[in-house]
């Protein structure tokens, strides 16, 4: 008797490249990998993979069948999602992930928005940023800067963040404003952690002389704002972040600042989710709307 799910097993081990890669993606163990295919091979009385150490290569009997099973595999999960909560209000939520500032202060007004519209859809917004959880469909829709390398992922730009230096009134009063890259050497700083001053945003931070200077650091930009608001020094920060803070004033300067592009990422196959394509679709209709006031 065939055992529908041994060619998912199956496809895993083909798309992963390893018995070892398929078990993560499908949250298995890697023996109950090697125990299912052992099972199809021996149902089908054919090697389906060459073992070469911990990886492994197709036959020409494991490629034929690849090739013959891919269009079932797909369409099985096609009806499973679809499937997904049929008989029941509640449908699964649609799962995100970005980083903390825009977690904190954009996404959840712009899906407040397209709530009213689609008010059945719940949803799970992780801060964090881990766009390698996309590849793995542990996250549906993922946000994150820079772009880079996505073998296998749809990745679209979306917004354009312009950053500036921000600082409270008290400080700013008792230490002045700078003017110049010069005069930070006369100020105290908010910075990232010593692993990210390498980031484009850390630009005018990083000169050796400025690192005295740096008396608060962290990895959340929405904790470097507050240490800002407190009054601890001056920040380079995401202007729509920094101008939704009380007692947060903009510096100008006399040069371009940097900016940072976000993207927005997807597994394809995520996209063919009802749910998933409407708030990927919606999120695309705000491509480059993004837009501060200067305070």
């Amino acid at each position: 008797m065939t055992d529908w799910d041994d060619y998912r097993y199956f496809q895993a081990v083909v798309t992963q490249g390893s018995f070892s890669a398929a078990a993560r993606a499908l949250d298995v163990t890697q023996p109950t990998i090697g125990r299912r295919i052992g099972a199809l091979e021996a149902r089908l009385g054919q090697e389906l993979f060459e073992r070469d150490g911990k990886y492994v290569r197709l036959t020409g009997y494991g490629r034929l069948l690849a090739q013959r099973i891919e269009p079932m595999v797909a369409s099985a999960g096609r009806l499973e999602r679809e499937l997904e909560g049929f008989g029941d209000s509640l449908l699964p939520p649609v799962r995100l992930t970005s980083t903390d500032g825009l977690a904190l202060y954009w996404l959840p007004e712009v899906l407040a928005d397209f709530h009213l519209n689609e008010p059945d859809i719940p949803y799970l917004l992780t801060p964090g940023n881990n766009f390698e959880d996309v590849a793995r469909r542990e996250v549906d829709i993922a946000f994150r800067t820079g772009g880079g390398a996505t073998t296998g992922l749809l990745e679209v730009p979306l917004l354009e963040l312009e950053y500036g230096l921000w600082a409270s009134e008290t400080y700013l009063e008792r230490r002045g404003r700078p003017a110049s890259a010069t005069d930070l050497e006369d100020h105290l700083l908010i910075a990232f952690s010593e692993r990210y001053m390498g980031l484009d945003t850390m630009q005018l931070f990083r000169p050796e002389q400025l690192a005295k200077n740096i008396v608060f650091r962290s990895d959340n930009v929405a904790v470097q704002a507050r240490a800002a608001q407190a009054g601890l020094g001056i920040a380079f920060l995401p202007d729509y972040l920094a101008v939704q803070q009380e007692k947060l004033i903009r510096i100008p300067w006399p040069s371009a600042l940097v900016s940072t592009g976000i993207t927005m990422l997807a597994h394809p196959s995520a996209l063919e989710s009802p749910s998933i394509s409407k708030v990927w679709n919606y999120l695309l209709s705000l491509r480059g709307k993004l837009t501060i006031a200067h305070a």
